[in-house]
């Protein structure tokens, strides 16, 4: 089996059907929505895009979406799903796109698989391709939740880096954002129990 298939396979075992994974991206819909309402035609990138779950989500918003991903046995399902995805390394396809050409940028569980230079590269080149309006949303396993940072992080054998929110804002500041903002969304059976239980 090759290093593509397994992690696709890992991807269908541990992250679940494309269905579901399409469910949890329902939180995103109000700001999907918002930017609809901004933009005439918008148009989305997803990096790392994997089975395209995203990318399916905001096409059928009417976003002009494409996605980028490097594992080729991921592309052939969001292909077969008529999704407009690119192959090759995240932050050399993103060199090759011109600037402020788009309104939305998303990256699930991205940003835990690179170095520290490869998230600044990373958002460095988000900032020069978001359009004035543009919104990046990016999406990461939370430190702040136990089971996550004790154990849940390294199941992936492909996670590098656990993400400390405050630098992340930190970097993302630094870089020249305006506004940044993080909330803990997806925080599974426990998030609503009584904090003295």
């Amino acid at each position: 089996m090759s290093n593509n298939q397994f992690y696709l396979e890992f991807e269908n075992q541990f992250r679940g059907k494309r269905k579901n994974v399409i469910t949890t991206l329902y939180h995103y819909l109000g700001l999907i929505r918002t930017i609809k309402k901004i933009n005439v035609n918008p148009s989305h990138l997803d990096i790392g895009c994997g089975r395209g779950e995203c990318l399916e989500v905001c096409t059928n918003e009417g976003f002009n979406s494409v996605g980028i991903d490097n594992n080729q046995d991921m592309i052939n399902t969001a292909f077969e799903n008529g999704l407009n995805v690119i192959h090759g390394d995240a932050i050399e396809v993103l060199k090759t796109l011109p600037d402020n050409s788009f309104d939305l940028i998303s990256g699930f569980h991205i940003i835990e698989h690179f170095t520290y230079e490869t998230i600044i590269s990373l958002l460095s080149e988000c900032k020069r391709l978001l359009s004035d309006t543009g919104i990046l949303l990016l999406e990461t396993p939370s430190i702040d939740n136990l089971s996550v940072s004790s154990r849940l992080f390294y199941l992936d054998p492909t996670h590098i880096n656990p993400i400390n929110p405050e630098s992340m804002l930190f970097y993302i500041y630094q870089l020249g954002f305006h506004k940044v903002k993080y909330f803990l969304i997806n925080g599974g059976p426990l998030q609503l129990s009584s904090e003295h239980t």
